[in-house]
Order: C-alpha cells, then sequence, then structure tokens
C-alpha cells in the first residue's frame, strides 16, 4: 500500500491577516472609547450631586450612614455604603423611566394589553377567605392586634408636607405607611388599555370589616344619639373598570361594603356611594395613574352625603375648576410600567364659590394650635404630588370656618380618600373638623365632645376598611 505523503500546513494568506489586523484594530478603538466612558462615569457618579428623593417612586432616598466601629466590624456600614450610591444615583427619576421603557421594549404583551403585576390569588368572596383565614363572619377584631395604650410610642415621620405616601409612624398598632397599607390589603395590580388610555387597577382581596364595624358601633355607644354617625366606604377603581376576565381574582367591593352596612348599629346611616358612582363610571372619577379618586369621584359621594344629611350642597357649576397637567401618581410608580408612566393625566380639583369666607386652621396630631393656612395648597411637584392639593397630606388635624350659619359641626374621620371631601361641604356646615385615623394623638371621643360636633363622617376606602387602617379607631376612640 503506497504511503500517502503528508502535506505541509498551509501558510496564512494576505487576506487572513488582514482581517485579523481590523479585528485587532477595532479592539483597541473600543477599548479607548469604553475605558474614558467608563472613567467619566465615575467620576460623574462620585461628583454630581445625588438624588434624594424620587418623585415617581413617591419616597426619600437612602441617607449616607453614620460611622461607628461596630457597624463597620459587623459589615453593616460597607453595606449601607453600598446600598446608598446604588439608591441615590443622579436624576434618578429620569433613569428609572428609561428602565421602565427598555423592559416594555423587551416584555411580552398580550392582545389584551393587559399586564399584571405581583402573583394574584384567585378569590371567591369574603366569607371563604375568612374561613380560610380561621375568621368567621362575627368574629371580633383581628388577631394581630397589639395593647392598644402602649406608652412606648415613637414616631418616624419623614417630610409629611411633600412626600405623603412615605410618612411612617409606628403607634402602637398604626400602620407604618399607606402604600405598605395598600399592598398588604390588595391582591395584586394590573395595568390594562382602556379607551385608549393606560390604567392601573388594584386588585382587591377582600376581608370580613370586623374591626371598622366594631369601632362605629362603640363609637355610637360612647356618644349617644347626640351625634349623628354617618359610613362611607367607597370602593377602589377595580369595582369598575377590571376586565371580566380577571373577576375571579377580585372580591366585589359591593358586597363586601354591604356586608359592612347590615351589621352596623341602626342608628348609623349608611352612605351607599359605589352605585352612585357606578352611575358615572364613563366620567373621570377614578385616577388611571394613582390609587385615589379623582376630586369629581370625591364629588359624587359628598353630594350624596349631603343628601343623607339633610343640608345644602353647591353644584359643582358654582366651583372654580383648576387643573394641574401631566400628574403621575402612585400606581405608575408601584407598577413600574412605561406605558402607564408615559400617559399621564390631568388632575382637575374644584374650589367653592365662599372658599374666601372660610378660614382653615391646623394643629398637629395632639391638637396644638400650628396656625392658618390654604386648604388647597400646591405641595412639591405638583405633577406628582396633585392629591396633596388637599390640606397639604394627612398629618394634622384641621378645623374648617365656613361663612354657613345653620349651627351643624361636621368631623371627618379619614383616611387618604377623604382628603378630596371637605371642600365640595364648606357650603353645607358651619365648621368642618378633619382627623385622619392614622395620625391623632388625642382622645377621639373625647375631642368630639369639646368642640360640639354635631355630625361624625367615618369616610375610609374600602382596602381601609378591611384592612389594618381600621385597627387605627378603636386606638384612637380609648386612647
Amino acid at each position: 500500500m503506497e504511503n500517502k505523503r503528508k502535506q505541509p500546513p498551509r501558510k496564512k494568506g494576505f487576506n487572513y491577516m488582514k482581517k485579523r489586523n481590523v479585528e485587532h484594530g477595532f479592539s483597541v478603538i473600543s477599548l479607548m472609547i469604553m475605558i474614558p466612558v467608563f472613567f467619566l462615569t465615575a467620576i460623574f457618579l462620585l461628583v454630581v450631586p445625588r438624588s434624594e428623593k424620587s418623585n415617581i417612586e413617591k419616597r426619600n432616598l437612602a441617607k449616607f450612614p453614620s460611622f461607628s466601629f461596630q457597624d463597620y466590624f459587623s459589615g453593616t456600614y460597607t453595606a449601607k455604603i453600598t446600598e446608598y450610591y446604588d439608591d441615590t444615583v443622579p436624576d434618578r427619576d429620569n433613569f428609572k423611566n428609561m428602565g421602565y421603557g427598555f423592559k416594555s421594549v423587551f416584555g411580552i404583551h398580550t392582545e389584551e394589553e393587559v399586564r399584571i403585576v405581583g402573583k394574584p390569588v384567585a378569590v371567591v368572596n369574603d366569607t371563604d377567605k375568612d374561613k380560610a383565614n380561621g375568621k368567621t363572619e362575627g368574629s371580633d377584631k383581628t388577631e394581630n392586634k397589639t395593647d392598644k395604650k402602649t406608652d412606648n410610642k415613637t414616631e418616624n415621620k419623614t417630610d409629611n408636607k411633600n412626600n405623603e405616601t412615605s410618612k411612617s409612624e409606628e403607634t402602637g398598632n398604626k400602620v407604618n405607611t399607606e402604600k405598605d397599607e395598600y399592598k398588604e390589603a390588595s391582591n395584586g395590580l394590573i395595568v390594562v388599555k382602556h379607551d385608549g388610555h393606560y390604567r392601573g387597577l388594584e386588585l382587591f382581596g377582600g376581608g370580613s370589616g370586623d374591626s371598622y364595624v366594631a369601632a362605629l358601633n362603640s363609637f355610637h355607644s360612647d356618644l349617644g344619639d347626640s351625634v349623628k354617625i354617618y359610613s362611607m366606604t367607597p370602593s377602589t377603581a377595580s369595582e369598575y373598570y377590571l376586565p371580566d376576565a380577571y373577576s375571579q381574582y377580585n372580591v366585589s367591593q359591593k358586597e363586601t361594603v354591604e356586608s359592612i352596612a347590615s351589621r352596623l348599629d341602626s342608628a348609623i346611616s349608611f352612605v351607599d356611594v359605589i352605585p352612585v358612582l357606578e352611575g358615572h363610571s364613563n366620567e373621570e372619577i377614578y385616577l388611571r395613574t394613582d390609587h385615589h379618586w379623582t376630586p369629581l369621584g370625591a364629588y359624587y359621594a359628598a353630594q350624596t352625603f349631603a343628601k343623607a344629611a339633610g343640608v345644602e350642597f353647591k353644584d359643582i357649576s358654582t366651583y372654580k375648576k383648576v387643573d394641574i397637567e401631566n400628574f403621575s401618581g402612585t400606581l405608575a410608580a408601584w407598577a413600574e410600567d412605561a406605558n402607564l408612566t408615559a400617559d399621564t393625566e390631568t388632575f382637575s380639583y374644584y374650589i367653592p364659590s365662599n372658599y374666601e369666607k372660610c378660614t382653615t386652621y391646623y394643629f398637629d396630631t395632639a391638637c396644638n394650635d400650628t396656625g392658618s393656612g390654604n386648604f388647597f395648597c400646591q405641595v412639591g411637584s405638583p405633577e406628582y404630588n396633585a392629591y396633596l392639593t388637599f390640606m397639604g397630606g394627612d398629618e394634622q388635624v384641621v378645623k374648617v370656618k365656613t361663612d354657613v350659619k345653620n349651627g351643624r359641626k361636621l368631623m371627618i374621620v379619614k383616611d387618604s380618600y377623604g382628603n378630596a371631601l371637605p371642600g365640595y361641604l364648606f357650603g353645607s356646615f358651619e365648621e368642618i373638623y378633619v382627623v385622619d385615623m392614622r395620625y391623632f394623638d388625642n382622645n377621639l371621643v373625647q375631642y368630639i365632645k369639646d368642640e360640639g360636633v354635631t355630625d361624625l363622617l367615618f369616610a375610609m376606602v374600602s382596602f381601609s376598611a378591611v384592612g389594618g387602617n381600621a385597627d387605627n379607631l378603636d386606638v384612637i376612640r380609648t386612647q
């Protein structure tokens, strides 16, 4: 057999060498570009003033930690430094919006244009949910309540005039922040496209509302028939705008509220605003980018309450309308959805015709006088904080003295939904008091008696009525 001659290795030709040189050249050029870019970026991040607050996330950002040897040797100090630099990137909000945009580009979208945020759980009704949690329809207040009259009250309030959802307070069993309370009571979040616009919707997980019922009945027992008590528990937007395909994840807020009303003392008036708002659901009664109703939605609720209370009520045509453009609220921040963030809306509020004849007084949460001021005011960046237009937020007690002379004095005990109500009642009551049940340090029963209140309205959205916010009602009643 003839041996095959071994072929010598083929020499690499001119074209191969040319290709290698070109590749090498591109590598050198890339390095020459990237090294200065990284270097300049590092200088930018170190030298340029860092962000202190995120408007789209509705919170204050991390602070540079104070040094201590204990934290240093435990690693806590360096971990907090890392958190600080990660959290306070210069121009953070714009970078966040860019990130939402990239997520949208590479995300998967259905033909329905519905995006689910979180992991919603299928629910049937409040009763089934309570049974699963070991509760029954007639059970007492929620199991997680702590001593109502704790003496170890601590506060961690931050920027109450600029950031509603970053407020925190640990007073007995009071919830830490409104945002956390909503996350606890809700069942996920979806973003839907409706009538050409994107809308954020919180899914409602349900609940018995036992704490709310027990507290209102106790208030009536304490105050007697000298004070007329009203209960208003509006729903969130998901009651009206949730696509049918997702109804399995959402408890009927109408049925939940009706169940609560059926267990209230017969002397307490139920102000049923859910069907009223349903009749106006083709109007802009809920914000698309925020978890609150619009001031227009609050107008229809206030009108319903005025009718129940038998007081005069001014038509909205007599109000001065004020528009805040390009508003983007809490749901846009929580959902981190590029479409919802970009689809801003107009926030419109209404100033009553007798506003100049009314005086608004402010008090701290212990009822110490802090002076008079405007009921309607601009706080921070209006395109993010428009809902703070009413009284500047929640952490104060407010009294409005109107030009009405009918001897009727109204107190509104509320969560943030109730902030939009008082302005519509300046022509209905002689005096209006506003108390947030999360931020009140005195005994509310005694305060009501001292001020000669004749009408007491509890205005809390369904989430609050069945969630931890309701526990605060008995705290302020007994503390």
